[in-house]
């Protein structure tokens, strides 16, 4: 007789609570081929123990909530907060420890030094699964900021979606003589969720459009008058590991010398054409050497566009490599058709 692990098998049922599954009974019934009284035990157990709770007669994820707020009055420390409030919070396996430390205080320390703010909130949501942590300001806001450097500094004048697009990458900072610009894009491949949101704009590597429907929280965050706020989830046993983030992307050899796009998010509409769209993406990338570009959820690209990244883009920058993923057939034919006119041309 197969013995059933009981974590498995209430993990698969919070999941699908957390999934607002109304048939879970069933469901772990023929995953683990268990009986429904197996399985009604198993829920009642779960709420004995205060992991999840009867709402409009179902149940939900049992939520704890705590709320710290703070003046950004310039002698905040984003160590200090996390070792005083926040890491008696996070007291799960090391790995996850070390990537809430991590993610946290790079977070945090935006929002004290980059947000010009008077106030910062931080809220945290725990549940049996997963932690979530939202660091709220009410300053400039992230992308008015980037759009106020690249009107005084580089004499650009570029829109708050452009602002967006060039977190991406990874290297991006208003400040170089004290920032790398790497905490933006280590956390958001870290986490499970990472999302900015900024004067109704969304920097996030998720899909948006599937959370932004099915998500209470970011209808929240759109009411947001002024500042930024950062809302970032990770499963409580995760095994994802922060040094092994840091390798795939940055060898401690050669460096931050690889970056990953994904296509989609980056450019409004998610179909980029044009050659000037080509030609910022270039301007993201050329300081790497190794890039990934995603083109998943893009249905087409436009001939200049191709013709000005993968034709004149390689020209101009023969130290690049470029990788694509999840492209469809239509995006892979017109990169096909670029690179081998140009190459019958020459």
């Amino acid at each position: 007789m197969k013995v059933v692990n009981q974590e498995k098998v209430k993990n698969y049922i919070l999941r699908l609570i957390k999934g607002g599954r109304k048939d879970y009974v069933k469901a772990t019934v023929e995953a683990f081929n268990i009986s429904k009284s197996s399985v009604y035990n198993y829920v009642n157990q779960m709420e004995n123990d205060g992991l999840i709770e009867k709402k409009n007669g179902g149940y939900i994820l049992r939520t704890s909530f705590y709320h710290y707020a703070f003046k950004n009055d310039g002698t905040l420390g984003e160590d200090r907060i996390y070792s005083q409030f926040i890491s008696q919070h996070i007291q799960f396996k090391k790995n996850v420890n070390s990537i809430w430390n991590y993610a946290f205080t790079e977070m945090m320390n935006n929002a004290i030094e980059h947000s010009e703010a008077e106030n910062i909130y931080v809220g945290i949501f725990q549940n049996f699964l997963e932690t979530q942590i939202l660091i709220r300001d009410d300053g400039i806001g992230i992308f008015k900021n980037i759009q106020r450097f690249m009107r005084e500094s580089k004499n650009e004048s570029i829109s708050l979606g452009e602002c967006v697009s060039l977190l991406f990458a990874g290297k991006f900072t208003t400040a170089k003589q004290y920032h790398t610009g790497e905490g933006i894009f280590f956390t958001s491949h870290v986490m499970d969720e990472f999302i900015i949101y900024s004067d109704d704009n969304f920097f996030t590597r998720n899909n948006f459009a599937s959370l932004q429907m099915e998500d209470e929280g970011l209808h929240n965050l759109m009411n947001m008058d002024k500042g930024t706020a950062v809302r970032m989830t990770l499963g409580n046993n995760t095994k994802k590991v922060l040094s092994e983030v840091f390798n795939t992307f940055a060898p401690v050899d050669e460096g931050f010398i690889k970056t990953s796009i994904p296509i989609a998010h980056m450019f409004s509409g998610g179909n980029p054409v044009s050659r000037s769209e080509a030609r910022r993406l270039l301007g993201s990338i050329s300081a790497f050497t190794d890039i990934t570009l995603d083109f998943a959820g893009v249905e087409e690209i436009g001939q200049g566009f191709a013709h000005e990244l993968f034709v004149l883009g390689k020209q101009k920058h023969p130290h690049i490599n470029l990788r694509t993923i999840n492209a469809c057939k239509a995006v892979e034919d017109m990169i096909k058709r670029v690179v081998n006119t140009s190459a019958l041309s020459q």
